[in-house]
């Protein structure tokens, strides 16, 4: 064969070899146009999604740079920060946030919440996924939605079911009250005026004073019941208007309407300087002032310088406004006792045993709570509250 020959050989099968990879190329090209138009689509897809998410986006690489944001997100925070820091475009912060949980995220976790946004008091869902790229970084993909108006709703069920277990213990207190606390001095009233006819017609007069003393007592324990009953009443159905109140204002009008009493006890009442400003219904805050204030001056016991102090105190942010006094003081195992309906300590101490069970049911219809501290009888009481 003939060097000639030879090289034509070598060429046809070089250019065999340069069509079999042009058709390779061809192919790949195929399919690569194939998954571009894939991507493509999928990009399309995903923009789809995104634009059409009723909520913020936002994606951050592990150095806490923002890689991606949605438009109402740049509405929000009034530019594009890709590129910038996280926690100082979003948070206006110098370092990473202490509620950060990207540590988590790289971990493969996804993490959700629900929080109230100080800067607009709403409340928003808050779901941080992984995001993973091919060369094995993990990046945090939070998506935020605004979830105010389902939450109010919700807030609003729950009073509404509140409201519904107070008017049905409500119920429950009128059907005691007159089954047993009316029912009682009526009982006593009938059985007396038996007695009374007997002895105004046989001339018993001595026997029949006293009766009829005995018939006027429980007449005005069933009007002091009576009374109580309507306070409960009007407290369930009263309509809340909170405003902001200073507290101490609050307290030395309460203070003001039990003047005659105070003095004719000669209750020396102190009133702290520096009480704040709170948000609460004037009119239940005061009976609530008012209610503590009357019982700490009536339980005073042999105290012979008897003091009634208004105060409170910060407990981690929390504030606690209590009424304290230096009287007789309450045992241990009756701290809870006293706060229920018609229980009295002293059956024969005035009122109907309904005052404190009125407070507990204002304050906690506010989400607040009452409770009393005092180390026993003779050691007087403080009679602690929260307002929500």
């Amino acid at each position: 064969m003939s060097h000639l020959d030879t090289s034509l050989e070598s060429l046809n099968l070089q250019i065999a070899f340069m069509r079999q990879e042009l058709d390779h190329l061809r192919s790949l090209q195929k399919q690569l146009g194939a998954e571009a138009r894939v991507c493509f689509e999928n990009s399309a897809k995903l923009e789809a999604i995104l634009r059409a998410f009723d909520g913020f986006i936002y994606v951050c690489s592990s150095n806490y740079e923002i890689e991606y944001i949605n438009e109402k997100l740049i509405e929000r925070t009034g530019y594009d920060p890709t590129g910038h820091k996280c926690y100082e475009a979003l948070h206006e912060r110098d370092s990473v946030c202490d509620w950060c949980v990207h540590d988590r995220i790289s971990k493969g976790e996804t993490v959700r919440w629900e929080v109230k946004s100080p800067k607009d008091n709403r409340y928003y869902y808050v779901m941080n996924t992984p995001l993973y790229y091919p060369d094995g970084s993990i990046s945090k993909m939070s998506m935020i939605q605004d979830v105010t108006d389902q939450k109010e709703a919700e807030i609003e069920r729950e009073n509404l079911i509140a409201q519904l277990k107070a008017k049905n213990a409500d119920l429950e207190v009128f059907g005691h009250a007159i089954s047993h606390d009316l029912r009682g001095p009526i009982i006593t009233i009938k059985g007396l005026l038996r007695w009374i006819e007997k002895d105004a017609k046989s001339g018993q007069f001595e026997r029949l004073e006293k009766n009829i003393s005995t018939v006027f007592r429980s007449a005005d324990r069933i009007e002091e019941l009576i009374t109580d009953l309507l306070k409960l009443s009007r407290i369930a159905t009263m309509e809340d208007e909170i405003q902001e109140l200073a507290f101490g204002e609050i307290a030395r009008e309460a203070s003001d309407l039990l003047a005659a009493r105070i003095l004719q006890n000669k209750v020396q009442i102190e009133i702290q300087n520096d009480l704040p400003v709170v948000k609460f219904c004037r009119s239940k805050l005061l009976t609530v002032l008012q209610n503590l204030l009357e019982n700490a001056v009536k339980y005073m016991g042999g105290q012979t310088q008897p003091h009634v102090r208004v105060g409170y105190r910060d407990e981690g942010g929390n504030l606690v406004f209590f009424v304290e006094d230096n009287g007789m003081g309450i045992k241990e195992e009756d701290h809870a006792k006293i706060f229920q309906l018609f229980v009295k300590l002293d059956e024969r101490s005035e009122g109907s045993g309904i005052g404190l069970a009125m407070l507990k049911r204002i304050l906690e219809g506010n989400r607040g709570r009452i409770w009393v501290e005092s180390e026993g009888l003779g050691h007087g009481s403080r009679f602690c509250f929260t307002l929500y």
